[in-house]
């Protein structure tokens, strides 16, 4: 479906992520898990190929817009591609994305930028504040473990960025629109990376936006030994709040039937792989059943575990705490 100005909105927010094929599953999933906690939202998919686009329509999708590369590149975007990684493009994407929506969504109040490793567990929309905030952020909360990736990376995860549907909404995320097409490197500088360190200077040239306050908001493996996490009849916990997004970061998926919880060296708990990595691998593995019953043969986003253990373990301790990472992940 294509996003045309003045279409009708009846609901506040609207949600999108950008991805290629390789993620397709997970976007599916984490649109999926919005409509579940979410009864008005939109979502909206950013496909960077036609694949993805075709296989979306083709599941004819409730509260749903798929927005094709054509559709939203501009052609200052569209210069940067060639020079660019496929992430980098895809980072420089994302406020493109957002402007987009505000151009062509003109009833929706916020427009939510979400990585598409990510699943919600309780309505995001409990994290806007009031009508003085025109954007919010994410920090990190970095755990004492990942405090040192702060000076590089950044206080604030691009992850999640929202913005007011406003005149002050637009004027900030044209302003990150410009940086990032200047630059969206993976190599950090003092005061750049990616798309990501340049939120850091949001709240000190832009006071009219906010850092959200709600634990639930983005909790992560850089994050979650801040936390105490519960799980029961009323949903997953964060201390005394809901669970509203979590960030899957360093999740990979195998061709064998496995799949590792985290990328790095801290191994996963059993709460959080029993309240939140299990709900959601059977999200991903419902996504690929549903993508399969169009495209039989789909296995975009699937890896080998014999080169992710190969290349990137290089000590006992680390391979043996990645092993313990590795769950069954069974392809039906």
């Amino acid at each position: 479906m294509k996003l045309m100005p003045n279409q009708h909105v009846h609901k506040n927010s609207i949600y999108c992520t950008i991805f290629d094929d390789n993620y397709l599953a997970r976007a599916l999933a984490l649109y999926e898990s919005l409509i579940k906690v979410n009864a008005t939202a939109l979502f909206a998919f950013f496909c960077i190929d036609s694949d993805s686009v075709q296989l979306l329509n083709a599941l004819k999708l409730k509260r749903a817009v798929v927005v094709s590369h054509e559709e939203f590149a501009t052609s200052e975007l569209l210069e940067t591609k060639p020079l660019r990684s496929r992430g980098e493009y895809c980072w420089t994407c994302k406020p493109v994305a957002l402007l987009h929506m505000i151009r062509c969504m003109p009833n929706a109040s916020w427009v939510v930028y979400v990585d598409t490793d990510m699943m919600f567990f309780s309505d995001p929309d409990q994290a806007f504040l009031g009508l003085e905030s025109h954007y919010l952020l994410a920090p990190h909360r970095y755990h004492a473990d990942f405090l040192e990736y702060e000076k590089s990376v950044g206080k604030y995860n691009a992850g999640y960025v929202a913005a007011r549907n406003s005149s002050q909404g637009k004027r900030v995320m044209s302003w990150w629109k410009d940086r990032c097409i200047q630059s969206c490197s993976i190599i950090p500088t003092d005061t750049t990376f990616a798309d990501q360190k340049y939120l850091d200077q949001f709240l000190e040239l832009y006071p009219f936006g906010v850092s959200a306050e709600h634990k639930g908001l983005n909790a992560a493996p850089w994050n979650v030994e801040n936390f105490m996490f519960s799980g029961g009849i009323d949903g997953v916990q964060v201390d005394d709040e809901p669970l509203l997004l979590y960030h899957f970061q360093g999740l990979q998926l195998f061709d064998n039937g496995t799949a590792s919880l985290y990328i790095g060296d801290v191994q996963i708990s059993e709460v959080l792989r029993e309240h939140i990595y299990q709900p959601h691998l059977e999200a991903l593995l419902l996504a690929y059943s549903k993508i399969r019953k169009i495209d039989p043969g789909f296995s975009k986003g699937l890896g080998k575990q014999r080169k992710y253990l190969g290349n990137i373990v290089r000590r006992t301790f680390k391979r043996l705490t990645k092993r313990a990472n590795i769950v069954p992940f069974l392809q039906t």
